[in-house]
């Protein structure tokens, strides 16, 4: 299994929490690796680390921003829609990460608004 799914071997079958497989204890390190960003390539030691550090990573908040907009506007954002993509982030990281306030910033947006 690859690095980064590791931690989830603290998961069984049915996605019920285990600290032991047949006796031994599960190991649950890995890694993020090849994402270009120095603060998220590193080792982890569990899966709440690995949550953690992704949670917190300006880069996975973007790219969740950036896949709500397509899938909501059903296409890729354009350089137009810059000045929404930066709004949608804005009012995420202001309202403490609420799906809510992403959606209401998306939807009076002008790329919502104007779109053909």
């Amino acid at each position: 299994m690859n690095p980064l799914g590791m931690p989830f071997e603290a998961y069984n079958h049915v996605g019920r929490w285990r600290d032991t497989e047949l006796g031994h204890p599960v190991d649950t390190t890995g890694a993020i690796s090849h994402t270009g960003n120095e603060t998220l390539d590193q080792d982890v030691a569990n899966v709440h680390e690995l949550m953690h550090r992704l949670a917190d990573s300006d880069l996975v908040r973007q790219s969740f921003i950036r896949h709500v907009f397509r899938y909501w506007m059903g296409r890729n954002e354009l350089l137009s829609d810059s000045r929404t993509l930066i709004a949608m982030d804005q009012a995420y990281t202001d309202s403490n990460g609420s799906f809510r306030e992403l959606l209401v910033a998306l939807l009076t947006s002008d790329s919502f608004l104007y779109r053909k």
